[in-house]
């Protein structure tokens, strides 16, 4: 008789500090950067085209040509991958701030 006693009084208080707990939301898992054409964009930019000895106005003017295409191809890459980058870091940042947000009302929580 003396046991059940005293499991009466603990379970009370069980119960009475279960409502005690706070509830913590669950954490989203971290996002991932899009990294499907990083390859693509990490191509080195290539090399000036070689100018032969000897080479004629017309052959000056497709080096030219062909120089300038591969120039603005490799600022397309390099701006593709900072709007990458830039996108990546935005999205991080959208997270961290909604992480801030539920900490402040964590925290505020008595």
């Amino acid at each position: 008789m003396g046991t059940s006693m005293r499991r009466f009084p603990i379970c009370l208080l069980s119960i009475a500090f279960s409502g005690c707990t706070t509830l913590v939301p669950v954490v989203k898992a971290a996002p991932k950067c899009d990294t499907s054409r990083l390859s693509e964009m990490l191509v080195l930019c290539g090399d000036p085209v070689a100018i032969d000895q000897g080479i004629t106005f017309g052959g000056m003017i497709d080096v030219a040509r062909q120089d300038r295409e591969s120039l603005r191809a490799c600022a397309f890459r390099h701006k593709s991958l900072a709007d990458a980058i830039a996108a990546c870091n935005d999205s991080i940042d959208r997270y961290n701030a909604e992480i801030g947000d539920i900490n402040a009302r964590n925290a505020a929580k008595p």
